[in-house]
């Protein structure tokens, strides 16, 4: 399904998926092994955390667009079933977060 030349579409739509996927795996790895306060604190755990959100985003539509060119319709149905459901996880994803930085906040100025 997916090419790794750098001539077609196809190509660039391989890359940019591989390269965000990429991304995406080596932030989780990294947020795994820190604490979740450092994930909120302003810095590099924010943006790690930021792109293993945003990530998905970008590839989701990428890999629908690959399966469109391809004329594989099979597999389109699938993909927009994750993006669907990319859609609502980044969504509450961030929802959650923000409670957890406006709850540590609460603590901290109540003690």
């Amino acid at each position: 399904m997916m090419t790794f030349g750098f001539s077609t579409l196809l190509d660039l739509l391989s890359w940019v998926i591989a390269i965000t996927l990429g991304l995406k795996v080596v932030a989780t790895l990294i947020l795994l092994n820190v604490s979740k306060e450092i994930w909120d604190r302003p810095g590099w755990g924010a943006l790690l955390w930021w792109s293993s959100k945003i990530t998905p985003l970008i590839a989701v539509p990428c890999v629908i667009c690959i399966a469109w060119l391809q004329g594989m319709t099979d597999q389109i149905w699938i993909f927009v079933g994750l993006m669907v459901f990319v859609m609502v996880a980044v969504p509450w994803k961030i929802r959650q977060r923000r409670a957890r930085i406006a709850d540590r906040a609460t603590a901290k100025s109540i003690s």
